[in-house]
């Protein structure tokens, strides 16, 4: 799927393409050898005109891709919905916005959300979502094989390195497990495991297998040490009115939540989806 495909088609359905990347375990880097990864999912932020939302019944918040076949999976959220989640600290946007395969933003949406999340984005809640997601990777059912014991490997890893990550301080861990590995400290025996099992078949990775076994029996308490926090709701708010008012011909959003307000219009209400 192409960008103006996926614009052409948010535009048949009365709305405008914002921000869209591609996610999942190819792009997470996380498919050990010799599994093929499953095509890439998009995810895609989108804004209706200003009259959709001025109304007491609110409409859906959620819309479909076009997608079929490989592009099967591609789904998006309005920009007020993305926004209300994000100011949640919710560990699925945030996956989205580091998310290295970006496939469209064209008005810097993007990194205005990424700046939003960096500021204030609770830690300890993005923390035990990773802990949560390790824990899932080692049990949930994947029907590929005996072999894919090393994928659930690669993705409890790459998950209990991003909370290593925010344990350090600083920007919130990247997506990509190499981004990670790139990053952090790792036993030499457990980052040649890592590189291994995704370049030829391994029977067995078990420094790696130790390693993910030490950090989960200890995860949940050091999550729960991690910083609360929550973004700015007022840069939130500027930044939703900003990209509402330029899909209406007001003036251009995409430079960041300071200059948004210097258009300010009354702010739109709702509730959205957890």
């Amino acid at each position: 799927m192409t960008a103006s495909d996926l614009a052409a088609y948010v535009a048949q359905k009365g709305a405008r393409l914002l921000f869209a990347v591609r996610v999942g375990e190819a792009v997470e880097g996380t498919v050990a050898a010799p599994n093929t990864p499953a095509p890439p999912g998009v995810r895609f932020v989108y804004v209706r005109p200003a009259d959709w939302y001025l109304t007491l019944a609110e409409g859906a918040d959620t819309l479909d891709g076009p997608g079929e076949g490989p592009d099967a999976d591609s789904w998006g959220w309005d920009l007020r919905k993305g926004l209300r989640l994000l100011l949640r600290s919710n560990p699925m946007v945030w996956s989205w916005l580091a998310s290295p395969d970006v496939l469209h933003d064209p008005s810097g949406l993007g990194d205005d959300l990424r700046r939003l999340a960096h500021e204030g984005y609770s830690r300890r809640a993005l923390g035990h979502a990773l802990w949560g997601e390790a824990r899932k990777s080692l049990t949930a059912f994947l029907d590929r094989g005996e072999a894919m014991t090393a994928t659930k490997s690669l993705k409890a890893a790459r998950c209990l390195l991003a909370v290593r990550w925010l344990e350090r301080g600083g920007d919130l861990p990247p997506l990509a497990l190499d981004a990670l590995m790139d990053g952090l400290d790792l036993p030499d025996d457990v980052r040649a495991e890592l590189h291994a099992v995704r370049q030829a078949p391994v029977a067995r990775h078990p420094a790696l297998f130790r390693w993910i076994n030490d950090e989960l029996d200890t995860a949940a308490d050091r999550c729960a040490a991690l910083p609360e926090g929550a973004p700015d709701p007022a840069a939130a708010d500027a930044l939703y009115r900003a990209h509402l008012l330029h899909n209406n011909g007001g003036p251009a959003a995409g430079a960041g939540p300071d200059r948004a307000t210097e258009t300010p219009t009354p702010a739109q209400g709702g509730e959205g989806a957890s």
